[in-house]
């Protein structure tokens, strides 16, 4: 028996988001710009998030929704106003069951504002709407009856977790609210106070809605109104710097009190801090306010998955308001301007096939490496690999097979010690990314876009939006990008130990892909921060620039954890310890927030019952759950799309538990039948709860090729399967 260990990486971290490189990319990309129009009023000042939240807001006709959490907004053309609205859980509408006995889809009815921001001199040709300030977990919007710079507009911050939905007039506008319902009753309640600068009133619409909506004035003024006009709720003058804030109005009238005492604050934005101290870490929300309320701080909702890591800080300050959201369960409000969390994350995780309960080290049986190393001889033998992955056309494509030949590199060297096929191997995987890298003769070369800011591929410049899976246009960077990193840390790894000097040669290179993705600082002024993974719903959406009535979404869990798994180890190979625990830290809030929303066991309490019996999402939107792929409806994409690549990584986020139960279920009713790549996709996900059974699968004699995914290699199968099963004796 042959034992291989790893060595757990232990850093101490005070600052999780410095700068990865500020490099121009144009040293390396010819700079252009996409072929997408930004519409007038939307700042372009830094890069653009293309893949966050608000981008709604400058594509399409610019009216499709947006969501904070808990609140959705949109612009309201024919209302001249910006809305909002909450999640009525007893709304929701629901699909029909499927073979699983599970709901086939369930979504939120949307553009339903139940308030609309608006002023009397907003109209249909008088109604211009902005946006600046584009962060990582926030924006702010601008109405105006004017277009072009004025001083004569409605100010609405939109911010992750906000507990109000918050407009600020400016200039002589006359606040007016309407709403797509009706106003049935409008009350001024008094309440004992001690601002004397904040009115109270209680709207009721009528589907039977109660909002609750705070006026505060920048000084008292006991003639203001709000009254009844029509079918609008119209203020009795303009007031420069007035504050009107909407809240779903609590179940419980005695919460009131807490937005009561919060209202004339509102958070403007949410910068990320953290630092790491071997495996403990500590982050945060931290949020920036303006104005001044009673209590001097905000109210700040949080989703299922914080409540697992939220320091006593924050629990302490709970409210008890709760609220739905969209398609990640019941929110809590907290009164704080910060959302602190203490994480323990996991460094047993590098390079060797682990799965938990593993521990550090892999064991082998001779004869398990007798076939694995033939099969890895076999599987390189009379094969042009740079030749191989460079006749495809797709970047994705590319790098799922770079990496598949890197995890046999991989194999080679550090498992089977066959010195001479690795350095064999090595060669050629590093002459396919010297002739990637220079970027010309190649499928879809990359380019760096000026307008968005990012290296990106032209795919999509010539009007085919759908090529390369819309990659051109932002989507599925981290997909594309992350078997790219991950093969190059594998290269990486292997070529340190040859003495070779490959990783720093093309670290600049490489970092550029992981900017792209995830720059995780402002002070990289090329890339936006964090374009794709949203630290506020702890996992990455895959949409770019493409705008969607149900907002966001993301199709592959798998793939998304697979990036920041290859950019851990990359930041292992290149001595950046930043880089590698920030990638340990997204990596476990990952598997907190993907079992909570994505993959679901039977003890799932997020989502609605009728979801759970799917076991996974499909396809997570903002605003709804489809159990379905974008290339198709069978069983084997729906799940498999969630498990490809197999890594160690899987075996952090896909429990044991989760895959035993999701095998049992679904996946052992169609194993027999499927016979495509998709067939070694479900059975290699099998050794993450039954290493024995998925070995003896990949080990057969009568084994076909035919059953691999076309980034999977037999080799990274077996090496992975026997180590989990002997792991499991």
């Amino acid at each position: 028996m042959l034992t291989i260990r790893s060595v757990p990486t232990c850093h101490s971290v005070s600052d999780l988001f410095q700068a990865i490189d500020t490099s121009d990319p144009s040293k390396y990309y010819k700079s252009g710009e996409l072929p997408v129009s930004i519409p007038k009023g939307i700042s372009t000042s830094s890069p653009i998030g293309t893949n966050l939240f608000y981008a709604n807001l400058f594509l399409g006709d610019q009216s499709s929704m947006v969501w904070t959490y808990p609140y959705g907004f949109y612009w309201a053309k024919d209302k001249y106003g910006f809305a909002v609205q909450h999640t009525d859980p007893d709304r929701r509408v629901f699909g029909n069951k499927n073979s699983n006995g599970g709901s086939e889809y369930y979504y939120n009815p949307i553009l339903l504002g139940e308030i609309i921001f608006s002023a009397t001199r907003l109209s249909k040709s008088n109604n211009h709407l902005s946006v600046s300030d584009m962060t990582q977990m926030s924006a702010n919007v601008k109405l105006s009856p004017d277009s072009g710079k004025s001083d004569n507009y409605i100010e609405l911050p939109l911010v992750h977790g906000m507990g109000f939905a918050t407009s600020i007039y400016h200039g002589d506008l006359k606040a007016r609210l309407s709403t797509v319902f009706a106003f049935q009753t409008i009350v001024k309640e008094t309440v004992a106070s001690s601002n004397n600068r904040l009115v109270k009133y209680r709207v009721k619409l009528n589907l039977g809605a109660e909002w609750l909506l705070f006026v505060t004035l920048p000084s008292k003024d006991d003639s203001f109104k709000l009254l009844i006009q029509g079918s609008d709720l119209v203020a009795n003058k303009a007031v420069d710097g007035l504050i009107i804030q909407a809240a779903f109005a609590p179940s419980d009238s005695s919460l009131d009190n807490y937005y009561y005492e919060t209202a004339g604050q509102y958070v403007t934005d949410a910068q990320i801090e953290g630092s790491i101290a071997c495996t403990s870490a500590n982050y945060k929300f931290a949020y920036s306010t303006k104005g001044s309320s009673i209590a001097n701080k905000p109210i700040i909702f949080a989703l299922p998955h914080h409540l697992q890591t939220l320091d006593s800080s924050v629990t302490t300050q709970s409210t008890g308001i709760q609220l739905e959201s969209t398609v990640k369960g019941t929110m809590h409000g907290f009164l704080t301007d910060a959302l602190s969390f203490s994480e323990t994350v996991n460094n047993q995780i590098q390079f060797l096939p682990w799965v938990q309960g593993m521990g550090t080290s892999a064991t082998y049986s001779t004869k398990q490496l007798k076939l694995i190393h033939e099969t890895a001889i076999k599987e390189i033998s009379g094969v042009d690999i740079p030749l191989t992955i460079l006749s495809v056309k797709s970047t994705y494509s590319m790098g799922k097979l770079a990496d598949k030949y890197a995890y046999i590199l991989y194999v080679l060297n550090d498992i089977v010690k066959d010195e001479a096929a690795a350095k064999s191997l090595l060669k050629s995987l590093k002459e396919y990314y010297a002739a990637w890298f220079k970027n010309t003769g190649i499928g879809y070369p990359l380019m760096h876009d000026t307008k968005f800011g990012g290296v990106t591929s032209t795919a999509n410049n010539n009007g085919d939006t759908g090529a390369d899976f819309g990659s051109g246009f932002y989507n599925d960077h981290h997909f594309h990008y992350g078997y790219h990193v991950h093969a190059a840390a594998l290269i990486g790894h292997v070529d340190k130990q040859f003495g070779g000097s490959w990783a720093d040669d093309n670290k600049e290179q490489v970092n550029m892909l992981v900017r792209d993705v995830a720059n995780p600082s402002k002070n990289d002024k090329y890339f936006p921060v964090f374009r794709l993974f949203d630290w506020f719903q702890g996992h990455s959406w895959a949409k770019g620039l493409f705008a969607s009535g149900d907002g966001k979404d993301e199709e592959s869990s798998s793939e998304d954890y697979h990036f920041y798994y290859g950019m851990k180890l990359w930041g292992n190979v290149i001595s950046d310890n930043a880089m590698e625990a920030r990638g340990d830290l997204i990596l476990k809030i990952m598997s907190r927030a993907m079992n909570s929303y994505m993959l679901y066991s039977s003890d799932n309490t997020v989502q609605p019952p009728s979801i759970i019996p799917n076991k996974v999402s499909g396809i997570l939107f903002d605003n709804k759950i489809a159990y379905t792929t974008y290339f198709g409806q069978n069983t084997e994409y729906i799940h498999g799309i969630h498990m490809l690549p197999i890594t160690p990584a899987s075996g952090l986020i896909r429990g044991a538990n989760f895959v035993k139960e999701e095998w049992e279920s679904i996946i052992s009713g169609i194993i027999d039948s499927v016979n495509s790549g998709w067939t070694g996709i479900l059975r290699l996900n099998e050794a993450l709860y039954d290493g024995k059974s998925s070995y003896k699968f990949f080990s057969s004699d009568s084994f076909k090729s035919s059953l691999l995914d076309d980034g999977q290699s037999r080799t990274w199968s077996l090496a992975f399967s026997a180590a989990v099963a002997n792991s499991q004796l």
